[in-house]
């Protein structure tokens, strides 16, 4: 009998997937074809799938924010939601010469893996009292970064205490009576311990928390990763700590997750105290170039602003650029101008609200930062292909079963009128 070949293996791939009830088999195929070595390896992979194991946890790679991450059964899968604390804390630590970063309840440690990549200059270290993914957090970080065990911060050596300039966090925070309402790949596969925390889902964030002024530098921040609905009271919890001068949230993209953001206090001037002496240009570590650090600033200021008119005169001010200078930047690092990466935005914060609210497309368009519907609506069919009544009647394009690095794809809108014609059959 002769050999299939490999359109044929692939679709013999794409069947078994999609019976063991994989809704993306065609895509999830393609990834398991490129993380075996052959044909028996392949199987063997597949069968794990079969089986109702993690897609990541099976190929033992997650994908975040362009970087490709280790991890492996037991741990916790990072979510593509994390990408919001992951661009927060970067612009914190890119403002700083040499931050010291502490990630708490780490998992396989992907923000600070991601600031060790970024940030070569940053001392990192982490902490997690589940050993099974510390061990892919020391492959996913720099050999130079501290992997301490334990629960929250009281895994830390003492020396760090007064010294953190940023502590992130992504803590459980699952209420326990929502376990059962959950998808089942993660209530099999991860740790309980890494999703639940108590009868709101708000019990380690109370204690990260009241500990973290202990150990954050004067000026430093905290980062912390919840779900909208937690908000409210972790922020009245939070503003009952004295020692942090300034709270606050800040929403993701999706609809559902929030930031809750502290500083501490900055040092006050001493006038006694001769002025500490400034480095030398040539002493200080390499990183990325100037402009691109302001205009990952600006990009982070449209991001969070997304919803407010676009300004780019007061935009290139707030980083000491001309606006032509801005626009001309901004377009050769990141593709488009200021104005059109403002109106992708505003679509990808669109398709969330209307896959996870019920509000009308009316209300959506102004809650977005358009003004017209008929501006909107253009807009919207301009980047996807359909209108935003079409997207909403097609269901949501995102599943609670789907692997995160395929939803990281299908989530993200088509740039530059490249949407494909709606078929007229």
């Amino acid at each position: 009998m002769p050999e299939p070949t490999t359109a044929g293996r692939h679709d013999a791939l794409v069947d078994r997937l999609r019976r063991a009830g994989c809704v993306f088999a065609e895509q999830e195929a393609t990834v398991l074809e490129g993380a075996a070595s052959d044909s028996p390896e392949l199987e063997r992979l597949c069968a794990r799938r079969e089986a109702g194991e993690f897609l990541e946890h099976v190929v033992g790679v997650v994908e975040l924010c362009g970087e490709r991450l280790a991890v492996g059964p037991g741990s916790f899968v990072p979510r593509q939601r994390t990408a919001l604390l992951i661009e927060a804390a970067l612009a914190e630590a890119q403002r700083r010469s040499r931050p010291v970063v502490v990630e708490a309840y780490c998992g396989v440690a992907p923000v600070a893996a991601l600031i060790g990549r970024r940030v070569p200059a940053a001392t990192l270290h982490v902490t997690d009292s589940d050993p099974r993914p510390l061990v892919h957090a020391r492959q996913n970080l720099p050999r130079s970064a501290g992997v301490h065990r334990g629960s929250g911060l009281e895994a830390l050596p003492r020396e760090l205490a007064g010294t953190v300039d940023l502590l992130v966090a992504v803590p459980p925070y699952v209420p326990a009576g929502q376990w059962d309402l959950m998808p089942r790949e993660p209530r099999e596969c991860e740790p309980a311990a890494a999703l639940v925390a108590g009868r709101d889902g708000l019990d380690e964030i109370r204690r990260l928390v009241a500990e973290a002024p202990r150990w954050l530098a004067p000026g430093g921040v905290l980062l912390i990763e919840m779900h909208r609905d937690q908000a409210p009271p972790a922020l009245a919890a939070a503003r009952g700590i004295d020692a942090c001068a300034d709270w606050g949230t800040a929403d993701g993209e999706d609809g559902e997750t929030v930031l809750l953001r502290a500083t501490m206090p900055a040092p006050l001037p001493d006038s006694g105290a001769p002025a500490a002496p400034i480095p030398p240009a040539a002493s200080a570590p390499a990183g990325p170039a100037p402009d691109l650090v302001l205009l990952r600033r600006v990009r982070d200021r449209i991001d969070r602003d997304h919803a407010q008119p676009l300004d780019v005169e007061s935009l290139a001010r707030s980083v000491h650029l001309s606006g032509g200078h801005l626009s001309r930047r901004f377009r050769q690092e990141y593709g488009e101008s200021p104005y059109s990466y403002l109106m992708t935005r505003r679509i990808e914060r669109a398709m969330a609200l209307l896959r996870h609210t019920d509000r009308s497309i009316t209300d959506i368009c102004m809650a977005v930062g358009f003004s017209s519907l008929g501006t909107f609506s253009t807009r919207f069919k301009e980047l996807l292909g359909v209108s935003p009544s079409a997207y909403r009647a097609q269901g949501a394009e995102v599943l609670d079963s789907m692997p995160p690095c395929i939803a990281r794809r299908v989530t993200r809108p088509i740039r530059n009128r490249e949407a494909p014609e709606p078929d007229r059959a």
